[in-house]
C-alpha cells in the first residue's frame, strides 16, 4: 500500500513541475518584453530633430560645375540672418531680373536720353528772306552744346549761306548775289517740369552780316538774345522742341518762332526736321545731331 502511495506521489510531483515550467496555451500570443531603456530619459536616436536638407533652387541658382578654370559661386544660405539696418545685403533680390539697374529718366548716361545737353549738330537750312529784292538762300550751319552741370550749359553756333536776287537762281559762293553769315555764343539753364517735359532758358549774343550787290539791303549787326523753349519726349525715340527767340536786332529777325522734331535712328544719333518763322525771314531745316 505504501509502495502504491509513493508512486502516485511521484507522478503528481512530476506533473506539477511540468505545469510550472511550461504554462498552458491560452490562445493569445505572448507579448515580448520591451527593449532595455524603453520609457526612460535616454538620448533620442541619431538624426532625430535635425533640420531636413532642402535645396535652395529655385530661390538660388544651382552652382555651376567647378573646373580648373571656373570657380564655384559661394553657397546660398537661405537660413542666413537678415542684414543689420543700414547695411546692404550681399544676396541679390530673388525673382526680379535687373531690378534697380535702369537709370532714372533725365540721366544723361552715355547720351541714351534724347533730352541731352552734350551734343553737336549740323544742319542744312533753306532761308527765304521776306525782302522783295532777295530770293532764297542755301545755308549750312552747326552748333555745339557743352553741359556744365546738371542745370547749366554753354552753346556755340555758326552758319553761312548764299543766294541770288529775285530774278536769278541759286549759285555758288563765287556767283552769289548776296551772302549771309552769323555766329552766336550763349549760356542756358534747364530743369524738368515733368518726367517728359524739360524747360530751357538760353541767353547770349549773335552777330549777323549780309553782303549784297545792292548796298541798300546789306548790313552788319550784333545783338543780344533770349530764348525760352520746351523739349518734350512723347516717345523714347521722338523729341519735340519749340522755342521763341527775342533779340535786340533791328536789321534782321528780332523775333523767331522755331519748331523741331528729332527722331532717334541710332542710340546716340538723331535726325531732325524743323522750321524758323521770323519777322523778316522764314527757314526750313534738316538736322543731324550726335549726343554723348
Amino acid at each position: 500500500m505504501k509502495r502504491i502511495f509513493f508512486c502516485a506521489l511521484s507522478v503528481s510531483m512530476a506533473l506539477y513541475q511540468s505545469a510550472v515550467a511550461q504554462p498552458a496555451y491560452s490562445g493569445v500570443m505572448a507579448i515580448p518584453p520591451p527593449p532595455p531603456g524603453y520609457g526612460g530619459t535616454g538620448a533620442p536616436p541619431a538624426g532625430y530633430g535635425t533640420t531636413p536638407s532642402v535645396p535652395g533652387y529655385p530661390n538660388a541658382q544651382p552652382p555651376s560645375s567647378p573646373s580648373p578654370y571656373v570657380t564655384s559661386p559661394p553657397a546660398y544660405d537661405q537660413y542666413a540672418a537678415a542684414p543689420q539696418p543700414g547695411q546692404v545685403s550681399s544676396v541679390a533680390p530673388q525673382g526680379v531680373s535687373g531690378y534697380g539697374s535702369q537709370p532714372a529718366y533725365g540721366a544723361n548716361g552715355a547720351g541714351s536720353n534724347m533730352v541731352n545737353f552734350r551734343y553737336a549738330e549740323a544742319y542744312y537750312r533753306y532761308l527765304a528772306p521776306k525782302h522783295g529784292d532777295l530770293a532764297g538762300a542755301s545755308t549750312i550751319g552747326g552748333a555745339l552744346s557743352l553741359e556744365l552741370s546738371s542745370l547749366f550749359y554753354l552753346k556755340f553756333g555758326a552758319s553761312w549761306g548764299s543766294g541770288t536776287d529775285s530774278g536769278g537762281t541759286v549759285g555758288s559762293a563765287a556767283r552769289a548775289k548776296y551772302q549771309f553769315a552769323s555766329v552766336q555764343a550763349g549760356a542756358g539753364f534747364h530743369t524738368q517740369l515733368t518726367s517728359r517735359v524739360t524747360f530751357v532758358a538760353e541767353a547770349g549774343m549773335v552777330y549777323a552780316s549780309l553782303k549784297a550787290n545792292n548796298s541798300a539791303v546789306s548790313f552788319s549787326d550784333g545783338s543780344v538774345y533770349v530764348r525760352p523753349a520746351l523739349r518734350y519726349t512723347p516717345l523714347d525715340w521722338l523729341e519735340l522742341q519749340a522755342g521763341v527767340t527775342v533779340s535786340s536786332a533791328d536789321k534782321y529777325d528780332s523775333k523767331i518762332l522755331d519748331f523741331t522734331s528729332y527722331f532717334r535712328v541710332l542710340p546716340q544719333f538723331d535726325l531732325g526736321v524743323g522750321g524758323d518763322f521770323g519777322n523778316t525771314s522764314r527757314a526750313f531745316r534738316a538736322t543731324m545731331r550726335l549726343r554723348w
